[in-house]
């Protein structure tokens, strides 16, 4: 096994440790000599190991203390969830949870694009969402065509559709959270169940877009409510049955 395995494996397990709450925020980690003896590594892979965690957001490092634990769901950022979603299959309410998040943000975007184009309605072209949307229905009818694949299209619709609309930050967080959604193949087999209810629902909202009728729009927005619960329900199953 290669140092840097070493180093993944043991900055997974302490993850896991704070994640699952056996180690709580303000908690301070064991000196670095005792985490080597109790992983059996050396001192300087503990270092690595404590950098890894202080880089996706699980402790801080302070003088004279050492490793603390921070808060995550308080502090943590994108990289943290990230590291967070890694443990879904272990921690089927915390996955539920943040997928729950990353819908409900997905879902304030809808509106405030909503907001924009209403207020303006010749400022912001449909087109480039329109292209990836076609893209998007080819794909959709492709029998071939995997989860992970039509959630590639719908991200390619997504950034059509921010950049359209002036990018910024949420098109940042919409290329953070993409991968995530990525590494558990069960939030992809619930989102992604249906591809033709995304290609339909795409097609109302941009339709409504180029029509600059936003009534419809929101209309469309508000299906989403639904389809939410019922998505949270399926991956709660799907998760429970691989963890019994």
């Amino acid at each position: 096994m290669t140092r840097g395995t070493v180093v993944e494996e043991v900055a997974e397990r302490i993850a896991f440790a704070i994640a699952s709450g056996r180690l709580r925020p303000g908690e301070r980690l064991p000196s670095i000599r005792r985490l080597a003896e109790e992983y059996g590594i050396n001192p300087s892979t503990v270092q690595l190991v404590l950098g890894q965690l202080r880089a996706v957001g699980f402790v801080e490092i302070h003088h004279g203390v050492g490793a603390v634990v921070r808060d995550v769901e308080a502090y943590g950022g994108v990289e943290t969830w990230r590291y967070l979603f890694r443990f879904s299959r272990r921690l089927p309410d915390l996955a539920v949870r943040i997928l729950r998040d990353i819908l409900e943000t997905l879902r304030m975007f809808y509106e405030s694009v909503a907001d924009k184009v209403e207020a303006d309605p010749g400022a912001y072209d449909p087109a480039p969402a329109r292209r990836a949307w076609r893209r998007l229905d080819l794909l959709a009818r492709d029998e071939d065509a995997s989860p992970a694949d039509v959630h590639q299209g719908v991200l390619d619709v997504l950034r059509a559709g921010s950049m359209a609309v002036g990018g910024g930050v949420f098109l940042g967080v919409v290329n953070s959270l993409g991968p995530m959604l990525g590494e558990v193949p069960e939030v992809l087999a619930v989102v992604f169940e249906s591809p033709s209810l995304h290609v339909w629902w795409w097609d109302q909202v941009i339709g409504a877009w180029e029509a600059g009728d936003m009534r419809s729009a929101r209309e469309a927005i508000g299906v989403l409510d639904d389809w939410h619960v019922e998505v949270l329900e399926r991956l709660r199953a799907a998760l429970e049955v691989r963890s019994d």
